[in-house]
């Protein structure tokens, strides 16, 4: 495999870590201001979940996916069993968020905020591979 194509591949996973924060802002924002009326306004009720939800997209997702597309065990697994294991890896971020955050959300919010945040993620790292190929 040479540099450019390792550069390519890699390029890829980091442009999807880039965006799932920036989704997953988005719809925790929408879900804030119509189901909890919260009274934040959009813009830095996004901003906010982006600034928090960033470090485990980087530190978490970017590496869990590098491992599932390209484990020899599961990258021929289907679509299916890789999105159960996004939510599965996203529930476990979930419950670290859960610590790091203290008391800002219940322990099973953040474990069902971190698997919808990785399964976010793959369906952005899929459609990016769709797009890009």
């Amino acid at each position: 495999m040479s540099y450019n194509e390792t550069f390519n591949r890699f390029s890829l996973y980091f442009l999807a870590m880039l965006i799932s924060p920036i989704l997953f802002g988005v719809l925790l924002a929408i879900y804030s201001i119509t189901f909890l009326q919260d009274s934040w306004n959009f813009g830095p009720a996004i901003m906010v979940v982006i600034l928090y939800s960033f470090p485990f997209f980087m530190f978490g997702a970017l590496p869990v996916s590098l491992y599932i597309d390209f484990s020899a065990k599961i990258k021929n697994c289907s679509k299916w069993i890789k999105t159960f294991l996004y939510a599965g890896f996203g529930s476990l971020a979930g419950l670290l968020g859960s610590v790091v955050l203290y008391d800002l959300f219940p322990i099973l919010s953040m474990l069902i905020f971190g698997m919808v945040g990785g399964v976010i993620h793959y369906f952005i790292l899929a459609l990016i591979k769709k797009i890009i190929k």
